[in-house]
């Protein structure tokens, strides 16, 4: 565990932060693949007073069921990605493919957070592409951006890091993704995370780099 700014740890699940979860304060944002979930509870345990899914891939809410039960804390999740969060079955392209290799065991959601709403100090905004109900976590006051699978850090195959489009079977919308990236853009954060690859300190300049050449 890394910590990367005021009350912001990443968490590297895999080797060369091939996915990540991150502590902001109490709040355990996302949480890998299924046997990450025994790791979290024991590493971090009464750390953890809740837990909050940018979105509902098994990469990411994978452990979510296990840290649920074992340490009795409330689950957050965007409202149209709750659906897919409670039965497991995520939205992708790849119909049966996609379901038993995205999928993850379904769990029930306290929360379903909207745009506006407050995760300790962070804010949630909406954030649709790669799944419906993607969301990221903003906090204003130093430009820390949390923003789950909007882009990737890394390619998959190489891990090579460097910011590019998510991976796009996996992508549900891509367009709806790309308008999202702008709106991230905008906001000129200082600390980018996200759920693959490493952290990107001065990301506001590299946003930019980035969305010059794939949205202009």
């Amino acid at each position: 565990m890394r910590q990367l700014a005021d009350d912001v740890f990443q968490i590297p699940l895999i080797p060369r932060d091939g996915i990540n979860a991150y502590l902001l304060g109490d709040t355990l944002v996302d949480t890998g693949i299924p046997p990450s979930g025994k790791k979290l509870a024991k590493e971090l345990g009464s750390r953890i007073q809740r837990i909050a899914i940018t979105h509902a891939h098994g990469d990411h809410m994978g452990g979510a069921k296990h840290l649920k039960h074992a340490l009795g804390v409330p689950l957050l999740v965007g409202a149209k990605d709750a659906e897919p969060a409670r039965t497991g079955v995520p939205e992708t392209k790849l119909g049966a493919f996609g379901r038993v290799t995205a999928g993850f065991p379904g769990v029930e959601v306290d929360t379903e957070l909207a745009e506006g709403d407050t995760v300790g100090d962070f804010t949630v905004l909406e954030t649709p592409g790669h799944s419906s109900g993607h969301i990221s976590l903003w906090r204003e006051r130093d430009r820390v951006l949390v923003a789950g699978d909007v882009f990737f850090n890394m390619n998959i195959f190489t891990t090579m890091p460097g910011l590019r489009q998510p991976f796009g079977p996996f992508t549900f919308d891509p367009e709806r993704n790309r308008e999202s990236e702008r709106r991230l853009v905008e906001l000129e954060p200082s600390l980018l995370l996200l759920g693959h690859g490493p952290p990107i300190t001065g990301a506001a300049e590299k946003l930019r780099a980035f969305a010059a050449k794939e949205l202009s």
